[in-house]
């Protein structure tokens, strides 16, 4: 279930009829726990909490951070960074994990929810920090980087085999404005890998007046293309 539509809807009617943001968690909480409904608190205890966080972020998260002052500097973002919170998807998430337990009777652990935030931004900022400076750092990054890429590809290359159909996305103008991207789909089965490029036999131009430009575009010879970008395609089932 996903917290958004009708449910958002009925957040901003209830918030414009009690006229009133909270301004500090306790406030928010006990909001959330008035404005839902018996059955949807039923339908939010039914997930685990890491999927009522990852599905309220784009829905119940956004509407918090953009009705209750998160973004604009209000009393309840004036509230959470006088406890170190500073980014306001972090706020909604630890409203949203406090009203989780709140609903399933647990703990909010506040302070450990807290001290994770800043860890985790603490951790972001050395590790920029380090990438500017710290050569030996920027080469562990780089072989770690490269190590998961390649292990990506490798995976890819054991599902994505020959005689396998996929379709996907190329550019259809290439010789001017590379800038300004064009693409159009088209459809194939799978001949080889070449290294890290896919190369497909296309079976269809899903827009037949842009084969001339992509063939002319792209080197294709008896509509085998070297797939300029293979994230653009999937495997169809």
């Amino acid at each position: 279930m996903r917290f958004s539509g009708l449910t958002i809807f009925f957040l901003l009617t209830v918030s414009v009829l009690y006229g009133q943001k909270p301004t500090n968690l306790d406030e928010a909480v006990r909001q959330l726990t008035t404005i839902h409904h018996d059955t949807t608190k039923q339908q939010i205890i039914a997930m685990t909490e890491r999927e009522f966080i990852s599905n309220s972020h784009f829905g119940v998260g956004m509407w918090i951070r953009n009705n209750w002052g998160l973004w604009g500097g209000g009393q309840l973002a004036d509230y959470f960074n006088s406890l170190g919170i500073q980014h306001p998807d972090d706020m909604s998430s630890i409203i949203l994990t406090c009203y989780y337990r709140q609903l399933t009777n647990k703990e909010w652990e506040l302070e450990k929810q807290v001290a994770f935030y800043q860890a985790y931004w603490k951790a972001t900022t050395d590790h920029f920090e380090r990438l500017k400076t710290d050569t030996a750092y920027q080469r562990e990054i780089k072989i770690k980087q490269d190590s998961m890429k390649s292990a990506k590809l490798n995976r890819k290359k054991k599902e994505w085999t020959a005689g396998k159909k996929v379709s996907g996305y190329v550019d259809q103008r290439c010789d001017f404005l590379n800038d300004f991207v064009l693409r159009t789909k088209v459809e194939g089965t799978i001949i080889e890998w070449t290294d890290d490029k896919l190369v497909i036999q296309i079976t269809k131009y899903y827009d037949e007046n842009k084969k001339k430009r992509i063939t002319k575009c792209h080197n294709i010879i008896d509509d085998r293309l070297t797939v300029p970008d293979h994230d653009l395609f999937i495997l169809e089932q």
